[in-house]
């Protein structure tokens, strides 16, 4: 059964790792490392967004803050310091560095009042992570920027981390993906990632709202959401997926109780302390 565990004190690889594979959610909270890099991505936002992001979606029309979110997430994307600062947390709250790979981390703009409207700020639909990747030992990390309450945040399944959910994963390729990227830039048409075709119903959501210096960590296996954003304040939050290598060559990871992926995607992550890929797209 999983279950939701708040800590201030760091977990070993190992420990996290066989919480995080049978569906545990995981809250890391008052490491010092985590609120530096916050206060990094804040000071960039605002570089971009102007000195109040959550207001942006006020001051700018909804193309031109699809576009400001693009521009914030490549700037971040190519940051020295921002890839520096996320090593450092991650390393405190317990990650074996030399074990791990990851797909950088990725700032998320959600507009206030989004229920559709540009690719870079709409909210993304109900997912598993491992319907695209096919890792099922991938670790995600979230957390916010600027405060979150129960209406402008991520929400989780639980009751779903081993029931089945139809799906689009059978159709839906990473290497496609990339290929449209290529031609068409950030804007194509093809889907970001696979998506529930059948999903619960919100009733049975539990929104997480933490604080910002908070870093949450949970299964990439798990059935989750963004809250459509229907407050008057725009969500900013950071996103990070992980996996651990030898888990991943020994088969270790949560359960896949629905996913038919095409390919999986190591290529997509890369070791944090020296860069080399997890593996070719397969």
């Amino acid at each position: 059964m999983a279950s939701f565990f708040l800590t201030s004190g760091p977990l070993a690889e190992q420990a996290r790792n066989e919480r995080v594979y049978r569906g545990d959610l995981i809250v890391f909270r008052g490491f010092a490392a985590v609120a530096d890099l916050v206060d990094a991505l804040q000071a960039i936002c605002q570089q971009h967004l102007g000195a109040d992001p959550e207001s942006v979606h006020e001051r700018l029309p909804e193309v031109a803050v699809n576009a400001a979110a693009q521009a914030l997430r490549d700037e971040i994307a190519a940051d020295d310091t921002v890839t520096t600062l996320l090593r450092t947390a991650l390393q405190d709250v317990g990650v074996h560095i030399d074990d791990t790979y990851g797909d950088g981390l990725e700032l998320r703009v959600q507009s206030a009042s989004s229920h559709g409207g540009g690719r870079r700020i709409s909210p993304l639909g109900v997912h598993r992570d491992t319907w695209g990747s096919n890792i099922m030992a991938q670790t995600n990390w979230w957390a916010p920027v600027w405060p979150t309450t129960p209406e402008r945040t991520i929400a989780f399944f639980p009751a779903y981390f081993e029931r089945p959910v139809p799906n689009t994963s059978a159709g839906w390729d990473f290497g496609e993906l990339l290929r449209r990227l290529k031609a068409d830039g950030p804007d194509t048409d093809y889907p970001l990632l696979p998506l529930a075709t059948e999903p619960p119903v919100w009733e049975e959501a539990m929104p997480v709202s933490i604080e910002p210096g908070d870093l949450l960590c949970f299964s990439g296996a798990h059935l989750h959401a963004s809250v459509p954003n229907a407050t008057e304040h725009t969500r900013l939050s950071f996103e990070l997926r992980t996996a651990n290598r030898p888990d991943v060559l020994a088969g270790r990871g949560a359960p896949n109780v629905d996913g038919t992926p095409v390919r999986t995607t190591y290529q997509l992550f890369r070791g944090l302390n020296h860069g080399e890929r997890l593996g070719p797209l397969e």
